[in-house]
């Protein structure tokens, strides 16, 4: 009797849980709240774009004009500096060596001077100048000449090789604060190839030893996309947004606008990128004080603009 029923009770309770399956699988999870919704533009009509947030004395990228084993390192990331601040010692030993030359030839030539000169005041002091010939009163006076040369040129050697030591020691061109250190003690420091002020990507792989700038305050380089570039206004509000947290949103005042189209260079940090895709650089800066941003952050920028039907009109009225 029991096997009677029992395959049909299987069958059954097979039945049941299969269409509790069903049912479990019909019901919806509810969607997690949105602790930071996108960005909602402040303005009635905008541009949307981005920025990278830079120094307020754009980034600059230290180098040295040497190519020379790095010696000292006197600052980390983070360090404020002054300007003048020495940042950065190459190795002197080759540049003083050449100081110490150039002054052994300066001492030299002082020395061939005296000489020149006392061996010329001979023949000044002469009362009759009939005693001495011609040939030799001349070959002394320019002897004398050329000593004097000689030594404005071991000079000028000198001077130069003394200047040769305080270039070697890489000083701080503004009062900022240190971004970035890509040297190492022991290193030879390459001489840092031009970089476009207009290239915000500033990596060690251009060469960049010291990265540093003026962070009071910073600044933002916009890339307005060509397409949108006819719908700006020259000073036209904006507002930045930090990408992750929406909430924390800030105006900008308008600084200048660099008038050249350049190619789109922000996919992976390269400056050499060259894509189809160009944009107009509008520079705003702003007051940092407490908000959690830094130098190199990308935001995502609104600036105010017009309906499209203005621009129409404006148009209409030019061609009229």
């Amino acid at each position: 009797m029991l096997r009677k029923y029992f395959l049909p009770l299987i069958a059954l309770l097979g039945g049941l849980l299969g269409l509790y399956i069903v049912y479990l699988s019909q019901r919806t999870t509810p969607s997690p709240p949105i602790l930071f919704p996108p960005p909602r533009s402040p303005f009635p009509y905008a541009i949307a774009a981005s920025g990278i947030i830079e120094a307020s004395s754009q980034n600059i990228s230290i180098g040295t004009p040497f190519n020379e084993v790095i010696e000292k390192i006197f600052v980390v990331e983070g360090d404020c500096v002054k300007k003048g601040d020495c940042i950065l010692q190459l190795d002197l030993r080759s540049f003083e060596a050449a100081a110490a030359s150039a002054k052994a030839s300066y001492d030299a030539a002082i020395v061939s001077l005296e000489n020149a000169e006392k061996q010329f005041s001979f023949y000044e002091r002469l009362l009759d100048k009939n005693a001495v010939s011609e040939k030799d009163y001349y070959t002394a006076y320019y002897s004398y000449l050329e000593a004097k040369e000689n030594v404005n040129v071991a000079k000028a050697s000198l001077d130069e090789a003394e200047t040769n030591i305080q270039r070697a020691m890489i000083r701080a061109p503004v009062d900022g604060q240190i971004l970035q250190v890509n040297a190492h003690i022991g290193e030879i420091a390459p001489v840092v190839p031009f970089i476009s002020a207009q290239s915000t990507w500033l990596t060690a792989a251009n060469g960049t030893l010291i990265l540093m700038g003026t962070v009071n305050p910073l600044q933002v380089r916009i890339d307005i996309d060509e397409d949108d570039a006819w719908r700006y206004r020259e000073g036209a509000r904006a507002t930045a947004f930090v990408r992750g947290n929406s909430t924390i949103n800030f105006p900008l005042k308008f600084l200048r606008l660099e008038p050249y189209i350049i190619p789109k260079s922000s996919f992976t940090g390269e400056t050499v990128e060259r894509v189809d895709t160009r944009v107009l650089q509008v520079l705003y800066d702003f007051e940092k004080g407490t908000l959690p941003i830094f130098a190199g952050q990308i935001l995502d920028i609104f600036i105010e603009s017009e309906p499209i039907e203005n621009f129409v009109r404006h148009e209409n009225q030019i061609s009229a």
